[in-house]
């Protein structure tokens, strides 16, 4: 029986090789049957692609193709001309590839002779920088280069005075630009004050009252201290509220008490917080003192509160001056001199002023004699007025003859006035 069992389990290993090997021959003739499967789909395709090539040539010139056998090409069949084809195309490549290797030894004895070439010119280039630094001696090389490094250093000097001076003329330009504004106008307020005429509905004189205009400078230099003062309260207030900011910050927490000078920061509710602490239990003491604390600070806020009422009242009162000021602004005698005055006509307006004629007859009528002619002011002029002849400031007491004459003639300008009124 075992003998039985051993030979039946010999002949099933025997049948199981025997399957996988016809299971791999098997698999093995279908990769083989792809691949012809594969070759034939190729040729198909290939012939398929003769076939319209050929066709193509069929339809493109059919005359030729049937007839060249027999007509052009006697005793050739057309499996000839293909073989002389092909071997006249082989000839051709075998030239084109000879072709193509002249080109390339061409180009690579070209990059040699450029490359001799270039050598060369560096090589001539060495030998002229060998000649030149033997002809040159040391000390004079050394001498070359100071004077470079001279010559740089002027330059970077010269670019910085260059930069400074440009720096200047724009500060002088920005100067003379208003020097130039202050100049027309304070032209244009004498103008005004010595030519204020009369109304054209005949009412009174318009003039200008120099006292009027000497209170109102005091008014002015009041008003600019007082804002000076609030400046310099603000300012004190400011740093004492910055030294109390970083004593806070440099201490980390709020303490109660008294601050060596830099004031006590202590907010209701921190108030609040101290108070309802519960600390270790004390007397009656510690009562009667919380309630003052909590009297105080009631009476505190309401402080506070009058505070901010009195301070919104405050503002009020402020608006209702600013618009009172701003209303009888225009009364100023500064504000009468300044109508119809624009800065915008600094530079299209050139600053004149009138020069009376010499007054060779004294009889002539005051309409003869207040004729003036127009005078362009240049900076020399400018300056022959504001200085004295000896370059030196000139007297208060004194006017210069220029403007001495102006006055004059302003003068009897407006006597005139009222006598042509009159006449009229």
């Amino acid at each position: 029986m075992d003998q039985y069992a051993d030979n039946y389990i010999g002949e099933n290993c025997v049948l199981r090789r025997k399957l996988q090997s016809k299971a791999e021959a098997l698999l093995i003739l279908s990769q083989e049957l792809e691949q012809c499967r594969t070759e034939r789909d190729q040729f198909k395709l290939m012939a398929e692609q003769i076939q319209g090539r050929y066709s193509k040539l069929k339809k493109i010139c059919p005359d030729s193709i049937i007839g060249y056998g027999s007509a052009h090409l006697p005793g050739k069949s057309v499996a000839q001309l293909v073989e002389e084809l092909s071997e006249k195309n082989k000839a051709l490549v075998l030239e084109q590839e000879d072709l193509k290797q002249k080109l390339k030894d061409a180009y690579g004895d070209i990059k040699v002779l450029r490359a001799g070439m270039h050598q060369r010119a560096l090589s001539a280039a060495a030998d002229c920088a060998a000649q030149a630094a033997d002809c040159a001696p040391g000390h004079q090389r050394e001498e070359l280069v100071a004077r470079l490094e001279a010559a740089g250093a002027r330059c970077m000097q010269l670019e910085a005075d260059v930069r400074g001076l440009l720096d200047d003329k724009e500060e002088l330009e920005k100067e003379c630009d208003a020097y130039r504004c202050k100049a027309h106008r304070l032209n244009h307020q004498l103008a005004t004050l010595l030519r204020s005429r009369a109304d054209p509905h005949n009412n009174a004189l318009r003039t200008v009252d120099i006292d009027a205009l000497v209170m109102e400078n005091r008014y002015l230099q009041e008003r600019l201290e007082q804002l000076q003062e609030e400046k310099e309260l603000s300012q004190q207030t400011l740093s004492k509220y910055k030294a109390m900011l970083e004593k806070k910050r440099q201490k980390g927490s709020l303490k109660l008490g008294n601050s060596g000078g830099g004031g006590l920061v202590v907010s209701h509710k921190q108030v609040h917080q101290l108070l309802n602490d519960e600390g270790p239990p004390a007397e009656n003491a510690l009562a009667e003192l919380r309630s003052l604390c909590l009297a105080l600070l009631e009476a505190l806020q309401d402080k506070s509160l009058a505070l901010a009422h009195q301070k919104k009242s405050n503002r009020i009162l402020a608006g209702r001056v600013r618009e009172l000021e701003q209303r009888t602004e225009v009364v100023f005698p500064s504000q009468m001199l300044l109508q119809g005055y624009s800065g915008a006509q600094v530079d299209k307006e050139p600053v004149v002023i009138p020069i009376p004629e010499a007054q060779g007859n004294s009889e002539q009528p005051s309409s003869v004699t207040t004729a003036t002619k127009i005078m362009k002011i240049d900076s020399d002029s400018v300056d022959e007025k504001i200085l004295c002849p000896d370059n030196s400031i000139a007297d208060e007491d004194t006017l210069p003859p220029r403007l001495q004459q102006l006055v004059l003639s302003a003068m009897k300008e407006i006597e005139a006035e009222p006598s042509s009124l009159t006449v009229n």
